[in-house]
């Protein structure tokens, strides 16, 4: 029987976490209205047909990438999400902190201060780890974050190459990289600083993001985690890249690209993971 997604509270528990949950959030707000209301009018000074498709391909990347964040921060990961035995089983931690049998892969997190089944990393952008239930969203989050910026870029060249060679320096150059530095020492005019700092967010936004979407898909199709990949080097659940892609994005892999509330149920129950050679394998494929 496959579980029912559980969901917990959204705002993670830790102040430190919440300032980074509200960074992004806030960004992803000024980078959409920002290409919403400043450049598409100026590339498309009438409401065109051009217009108009920007205008939906800019709000379905936005709609994607903040719905399967907030997915992401949303889903339930600890272990007290599932029934688990009171006896050790072999393979099995006990977790001291939580007082309660670990299963395989999972472990706990400090910052979330509970257990996480297939536990991956904590991100900070989500305020909460990376884990079985919701590495879906967080993998399709990043990558429509890379899509989006990439977006971001090949609309905003032409009204940045326009604005930066005629109102910007050196300094103000260096100042968008160092907001407080420029701010003291008054080393840039306020709306050439911040279609600047624009640009370059969404420059590095595309760069790191791509960099860690590839890294992320690549594990995944490997059927490990981050844990597994760099400090165990265990590549004992990979089941081959299609049943590894089922296990992450669910039965409905094909369609969870479109929008994050589409159901797709995932084909384990993140307690117990089949490895490569073990019995049953074959009926799994099938599901």
């Amino acid at each position: 029987m496959i579980p029912a997604i559980r969901w917990k509270q959204v705002l993670p528990p830790r102040l430190g976490d919440r300032l980074s949950v509200l960074v992004a959030i806030t960004e992803l707000w000024v980078a959409g209205l920002f290409e919403l209301l400043v450049i598409l009018p100026r590339k498309y000074p009438e409401a065109t047909t051009s217009y108009w498709l920007s205008v939906a391909l800019g709000l379905f990347l936005f709609v994607n990438t903040l719905g399967n964040l907030l997915m992401a921060m949303g889903t339930e990961l600890s272990i007290s999400s599932s029934l688990l035995p009171t006896v050790l089983k072999p393979g099995w931690d006990y977790c001291y902190l939580c007082q309660q049998n670990s299963p395989p892969r999972s472990y706990h997190c400090g910052h979330c201060g509970v257990c996480v089944l297939k536990r991956d990393h904590h991100c900070l952008f989500i305020g909460s780890c990376v884990g079985y239930a919701n590495q879906r969203y967080y993998l399709i989050c990043i990558m429509y974050i890379s899509l989006g910026a990439l977006y971001a870029n090949y609309l905003n060249m032409e009204f940045v190459v326009e604005n930066v060679s005629q109102n910007l320096h050196w300094t103000t150059l260096l100042a968008s990289f160092t907001p407080m530095f420029g701010w003291v020492f008054g080393l840039f005019r306020p709306v050439s600083y911040f279609i600047a700092f624009q640009s370059g967010t969404c420059m590095l936004g595309f760069l790191a993001f791509t960099a860690l979407f590839c890294y992320h898909a690549y594990i995944a199709l490997r059927g490990q985690t981050t844990h597994e990949k760099r400090r165990i080097r265990d590549r004992s659940y990979d089941l081959g890249w299609r049943q590894n892609i089922r296990d992450v994005l669910g039965t409905r892999w094909y369609l969870v690209w479109i929008f994050p509330l589409i159901t797709s149920p995932l084909p384990g129950d993140g307690v117990h993971f089949l490895k490569r050679g073990m019995v049953g394998l074959e009926e799994v494929k099938d599901l």
